[in-house]
């Protein structure tokens, strides 16, 4: 343990000023901390209900179509829910206090889902699961707009790439330790009670996540005055937000070039899962240690990327990640055995850390100040409406022609989808 204690020390220092001691410097070097530790935390999540969810349904015999309901409830929930979200948010002055409050209101759904086999048989928990799933959204939509916009006035722009990557990385590393634990804990502890534990696993987590949130120290928020005014209607507070966006032609380039990729990306999420328990018969050992091998690549993805990116610019990055995202789709559809999910998952790994950091940069580079939780949460609608059809596509594909076929052509659809990010601007004139 000592060397992954070290590790996590020197992560978390690597998030403030390089090179300084264990006590932060100034505020900024403490802002960055606390955001590092706090993303350590949700790795926990990554460890328990983010993972083992759709395992969970798979085994309790869920259809494609119900798993691809897991993620498109969420976001057809996000895309009806971010604009109002996000119009609230601008208009709290306390943006790590609201972030925090409504993160609370996200993460009890873990519990409510660990509580399910209580009460419910086991046909009737897949559709249940999926609703309070989808329920998640709601507080989210008003808790991402506040997360981003703590991240963009923690730390200044030029230290920004280095804390996100540090967070990640820490996120994941810990994600990387957790999956296989959790893995092999369920195997050995009678059916559904693996699960159950896992699942209050990410609530404690999420909790942890909370405490190391609320110690970041940001100047209270200011919108701009059109923004919060509180006297006009809400068809005009509509219209007031949505102008902007319209005017904002980097924010706009940025969402249609990448609309086109999400769809592609998303089209396979319901299938993986049934395609480890079905097709491959994978146990939860082995399904966590290729979850170990996948967040140990990512985690040395956020690093190289973060470097290469600075080189090569982040459109560059992102078509080579987006490409190389659907070679994982493909690569995964030729498997034979479970035993290759290890070297496929190291393919995961690499390119979806890449895609990662190019997204978030970029769309923190085109929103600009005063307007941030708007412009984030416009972002993430258009985002929730695409990954609201996605899944329920690529679960119609599946159970039309089988998931092994379904698998090869989406990796095919995700490699041609890249080109779309030879639209998007440079990183340097995004702003």
């Amino acid at each position: 343990m000592a060397p992954l204690v070290n590790l996590v020390r020197q992560l978390a220092a690597r998030g403030g000023r390089a090179g300084t001691a264990r006590r932060p410097r100034s505020e900024e070097d403490r802002n960055a901390r606390y955001l590092v530790l706090s993303g350590a935390s949700l790795g926990l999540v990554d460890g328990g209900v983010t993972t083992y969810l759709p395992v969970f349904l798979a085994r309790l015999g869920a259809t494609p179509t119900i798993i691809g309901l897991l993620t498109s409830g969420q976001y057809l929930m996000g895309a009806l829910t971010y604009i109002p979200g996000g119009a609230y948010a601008e208009r709290c002055p306390d943006q790590v206090q609201l972030a925090n409050r409504f993160s609370v209101l996200t993460r009890v759904g873990y519990l409510g889902i660990a509580l399910l086999p209580f009460v419910l048989s086991p046909a009737q928990i897949p559709l249940a699961a999926v609703v309070l799933w989808s329920l998640t959204s709601i507080p989210s939509s008003v808790f991402v707009p506040a997360v981003f916009t703590v991240f963009q006035q923690a730390v200044s722009p030029k230290r920004r790439a280095q804390a996100v990557g540090a967070r990640w990385a820490l996120l994941t590393l810990v994600s990387a330790t957790t999956i296989p634990l959790v893995g092999a804990m369920i195997d050995r502890i009678p059916f559904p009670s693996g699960y159950q534990i896992a699942f209050t696993l990410s609530f404690v987590g999420a909790a942890l996540s909370v405490y190391h949130f609320s110690r970041v120290r940001i100047p209270a928020f200011v919108a701009q005055p059109a923004v919060s005014a509180s006297r006009i209607s809400w068809m005009a507070r509509i219209r007031v937000f949505f102008r902007p966006l319209a005017e904002s032609r980097p924010f706009v380039r940025y969402n249609v070039a990448t609309l086109a990729f999400r769809l592609a990306m998303f089209l396979p999420v319901s299938l993986f899962s049934i395609y480890w328990v079905d097709d491959l018969r994978a146990t939860d050992t082995w399904i966590g240690l290729r979850g170990g091998v996948a967040y140990i690549v990512l985690a040395a993805g956020y690093t190289l990327w973060g470097r290469w990116g600075a080189r090569i610019g982040q459109r560059t990055v992102l078509i080579i990640c987006g490409a190389s995202l659907g070679l994982y789709s493909l690569s995964t559809a030729l498997i034979p055995t479970m035993y290759w999910l290890l070297p496929v998952a190291a393919i995961w790994g690499g390119a979806q850390s890449g895609l990662d950091l190019g997204l978030m940069d970029m769309m923190l580079a085109v929103c600009p100040d005063g307007r941030q939780p708007s412009f984030i949460a416009a972002a993430n609608m258009l985002i929730s409406v695409a990954y609201f059809v996605a899944p329920l596509l690529g679960a119609a594909l599946a159970q039309t022609i089988g998931v092994r076929l379904a698998l090869m052509i989406i990796g095919g659809v995700q490699i041609t989808s890249a080109v779309f990010f030879f639209w998007l601007p440079r990183r340097e004139s995004a702003v």
